[in-house]
C-alpha cells in the first residue's frame, strides 16, 4: 500500500482505505477501484490524497496508530459533540450536564488503544476532507497529545485530563465567524485578533459550562502559547506554561501542518518534523518535543523516496525512536533492500517523490 497525492491519482487505482462523505458514510471501500468520479469527489471534498493497494507497495501494509474504524467514531462522535455545544451557544444556552460520560466514551477507548499497542508510532499519512477538518483536527490533536503523555508516564487521570483538553482545545471556535475562520486570503489585524481569542473564550466556555477539570481548562487555554514567550494569550514562557499546553502545542501544530487546508497545501511529515525541529526550544519545549519526534516517522510506511545516489525506493516500515531511517525497498528491484541503519548508513533520503 502506498500514498498517492490527488493529482497523480488515476482511475483504476485500487483503494487500500476507505474514504468517507459528508455524513460519514463510506463512499468507496478498501479493495475497490477508483472510477473518474471518485477522483472527482475526493478533490471536491479537499482530500490531499489517498492510499493504494498496487504492484508496487505490494506487502507494506502502513498502520494506523489506533483502529481506523475507532478513530472515524471517535471523529463522528467529536462532530456530534460539537455541533450540539454550538447550536446550544448559538441559542444563549449552556452544553448538556452529562458532558463527562460524552467526553469519556470518546477519549477512554483511545486511551486503552494507545497502551495496548506495542509499536506506538506515527506511520500513516492521515485522511482528512475540508468539510470535517476541525474534527479530525481534534481527534488527531488528542491521539498524539496522549501518544506523548503516555510516552512522558502520564497517569491514567492525567491522560484523561489531557485528552480531554486536547480534544475540546479549540471549542472557542464555535463562537467566531465562519467568514473569518475559512477565509481563504490574508487575515486583517482585526480578524486575525478575533480568532486569537478563541482560547480565552473557549477556556471560560469549558470552565462554566463542563464537567471538566481546571488542569484540563488550563490546557485547552494555553495550546497557541510558545515556549519563548511568542505566543497567545498570555504571553507565557517554558514551565510557566502547563505541561499539558506545552504537550497540546505540539500535538496542534504537527496536525495543522500535515492538512491540507482551503488557504495551503499539505506539508509532507518530513517537512513538518524538520520545521518543528529547527524550533524546538523556541516555539516548543524541547524535553517535550524529543519525546514527541521519536514518535512520529519522518518517511511513513509506503512513501516513495529518492536517496542521494539517485536511487528510488518505498518505505517499508519504520521503528520508535529512529524516525528518519525507515526500511526501504528499491522500486527498480522489489527484492533489493536499503538498510539506513547498517549497511547503508551512509546514504541519505533527499526527498519524497511521486509516482
Amino acid at each position: 500500500m502506498r500514498y498517492i497525492k490527488n493529482e497523480h491519482l488515476k482511475e483504476g487505482m485500487v483503494l487500500g482505505i476507505p474514504f468517507y462523505g459528508l455524513e460519514f458514510e463510506v463512499l468507496k471501500n478498501a479493495g475497490e477501484a477508483l472510477c473518474a468520479k471518485d477522483l472527482e469527489i475526493l478533490d471536491e471534498l479537499g482530500y490531499a490524497g489517498a492510499y493504494v493497494d498496487d504492484e508496487l507497495s505490494k506487502g507494506i501494509e502502513p498502520r494506523d496508530i489506533i483502529p481506523h474504524d475507532m478513530r472515524i467514531n471517535a471523529v463522528r462522535a467529536t462532530c456530534d459533540f460539537f455541533v450540539e455545544a454550538g447550536l446550544r451557544a448559538k441559542n444563549g444556552g449552556a452544553p448538556a450536564k452529562d458532558t463527562r460520560e460524552k467526553q469519556m466514551s470518546i477519549i477512554m477507548p483511545v486511551i486503552d488503544a494507545l497502551m495496548k499497542n506495542q509499536n506506538r508510532i506515527i506511520d500513516v499519512i492521515d485522511l482528512k476532507s475540508f468539510d470535517y477538518y476541525k474534527y479530525y483536527h481534534a481527534v488527531n490533536v488528542a491521539v498524539v497529545s496522549l501518544l506523548i503523555g503516555i510516552e512522558s508516564g502520564l497517569d491514567r487521570l492525567q491522560l484523561y485530563e489531557l485528552g480531554t483538553a486536547s480534544l475540546l482545545h479549540d471549542v472557542g471556535n464555535i463562537f467566531i465567524p465562519k467568514s473569518i475562520l475559512n477565509k481563504r486570503g490574508k487575515l486583517t489585524k482585526e480578524e486575525f485578533e478575533i480568532i486569537k481569542s478563541h482560547s480565552q473564550i473557549g477556556f471560560e466556555y469549558l470552565r462554566e459550562n463542563f464537567d471538566i477539570s481546571i488542569e484540563a481548562c488550563m490546557g485547552a487555554l494555553q495550546h497557541h502559547e510558545r515556549y519563548n514567550g511568542t505566543g497567545y494569550p498570555g504571553k507565557l514562557k517554558r514551565d510557566e506554561i502547563s505541561l499539558y499546553g506545552r504537550i497540546i502545542a505540539i500535538a496542534e501544530v504537527y496536525d495543522a501542518l500535515t492538512s491540507k487546508r482551503p488557504f495551503r497545501s499539505q506539508s509532507s511529515l518530513s517537512f513538518s518534523m524538520n520545521y518543528m525541529d529547527e524550533n524546538s526550544g523556541l516555539l516548543f519545549d524541547p524535553d517535550v518535543f524529543e519525546v514527541f519526534s521519536g514518535l512520529v516517522s519522518k518517511y511513513p510506511s509506503g512513501t516513495c523516496v529518492v536517496l542521494d545516489d539517485g536511487t528510488r525506493c518505498i518505505a517499508a516500515g519504520n521503528s520508535p525512536g529512529d524516525t528518519a531511517a525507515p526500511l526501504l525497498r528499491k522500486l527498480e528491484d522489489a527484492d533489493a533492500a536499503v538498510d539506513l541503519r547498517g549497511k547503508d548508513g551512509e546514504r541519505t533520503i533527499t526527498g519524497i517523490i511521486d509516482i
